[in-house]
């Protein structure tokens, strides 16, 4: 029987995201809106299974608001199931949302900790193995497969009833868990290491993994090997830093008789964290550049370009006399929130300049010396500046806010 999963993890929900400063409320609301678009998303892609391999939950920092209103998304009228198996973000007590606030939404299920437990759904011929965290750190392997599971559920199209009858796996066989995947036979880490060895020997075709925010490289078409179990990390699906800049996804996994028959994303941010070079010149206006940036970022998302971060780093020669903040304070008017990043390099001829003897020509050469036997690259940028810093404060410029 063909069925269609949706494999999202890492959501983070509840998030405070202090680094981000004034722009931090507008990505704490798109963290829920990712989840809100993807749920819908499901709906209108007929999709069988949602699967969610773990962090879903900030479970260290989401308020009691923010927990209703994940808790009214998910009791939301919905034709699929919702499996959650949590992480380290979010480990499984009796304590936890999960026992507590989330215990009784319909067509949802969390796997425990510890124990790994079997989810049948006769009417997909689909089974799905899970298991889930119950504190920080997990130092012993839990990796689900067949046979390993200490209880049978079977769905009934609203719960998930015991199944006492000691019946076969069904045909689609899924694995759902957060952890590391790492190289190898043997494990080494406290956060549920993967041998992929282990993996390689599992009998599941499809491991829904979670852990690591950056999304595994999808296979394509004829490289879908259908010989050993497929473990992919969809990464998270909204971004929570410039770690994890440009648009992030969701899978979208396709199985039919145990065989798996196509892997794709699902664009799901609300908003994106992008990271830009913008080249200048000494002779452009303030109105110039921020007419260029603006420009530059329309091209990346011409309709939503206000609604995301961006980090320009400014590059070319600089015009003489830039106030860089007061050119930020500008483009936030224009595109929102911004940081510029001055890595421009002095628009006079270095060279000439070196060669005066004079106390300027001196502070050249030695600035150009240092940036010649240096062999760090931070440290050659921040000689760089410190050169158009000097030259500035020879030729009188105020330079509190140029740097």
């Amino acid at each position: 029987m063909s069925i269609r999963i949706l494999h999202t993890a890492d959501l983070h929900l509840g998030s405070r995201m202090s680094s981000l400063g004034q722009a931090a409320p507008d990505f704490q609301e798109a963290l829920i809106q990712s989840f809100d678009r993807l749920l819908q998303e499901a709906e209108k892609r007929s999709i069988d299974l949602f699967l969610i391999a773990g962090d879903f939950l900030e479970v260290a920092e989401i308020q009691d608001r923010e927990l209703n209103r994940v808790h009214d998304l998910l009791v939301r009228e919905r034709s699929f199931p919702v499996l959650i198996a949590a992480g380290n973000h979010d480990p499984y007590s009796s304590a936890s949302p999960y026992a507590a606030l989330f215990s009784k939404i319909p067509r949802l299920y969390v796997f425990p900790s510890e124990a790994i437990v079997r989810l049948d759904f006769p009417e997909l011929d689909t089974s799905v193995w899970g298991v889930s965290f119950g504190s920080l750190y997990q130092e012993t392997t839990l990796l689900p497969d067949i046979g390993t599971e200490q209880a049978t559920l079977r769905y009934d199209g609203s719960g998930f009833p015991v199944n006492d009858q000691k019946e076969e796996p069904l045909t689609n066989k899924i694995g759902l868990v957060h952890g590391e995947l790492i190289a190898g036979s043997s494990a080494a880490g406290v956060y549920n290491s993967l041998p992929s060895q282990r993996i390689r020997e599992n009998r599941l075709d499809y491991l829904a993994l979670g852990h690591i925010h950056k999304a595994s490289e999808l296979p394509q078409g004829d490289r879908i090997d259908s010989r050993n179990t497929m473990a992919l990390y969809p990464g998270s699906p909204q971004g929570l830093s410039f770690n994890e800049a440009g648009a992030r996804q969701a899978l979208i996994v396709e199985l039919d008789n145990s065989e798996i028959l196509s892997v794709s994303s699902l664009p799901s941010s609300s908003r994106m964290f992008i990271d830009l070079n913008t080249e200048i010149n000494s002779s452009q206006s303030d109105q110039e550049i921020i007419d260029q940036i603006v420009a530059e970022v329309r091209e990346i998302d011409p309709v939503d370009y206000r609604r995301h971060s961006y980090k320009i780093h400014l590059r070319g020669e600089a015009p003489s006399d830039l106030k860089v903040k007061r050119l930020e304070s500008g483009l936030r008017e224009e595109i929102g929130h911004v940081n510029l990043l001055d890595e421009l390099r002095p628009a006079e001829n270095i060279k000439e300049l070196g060669e005066e003897q004079t106390l300027r020509g001196l502070f050249v050469r030695k600035m150009l010396a240092a940036a010649e036997e240096s062999d760090n690259e931070d440290t050659e940028y921040d000689l760089q500046q410190a050169l158009r810093l000097g030259l500035a404060a020879f030729r009188g410029e105020a330079i509190d806010d140029v740097y």
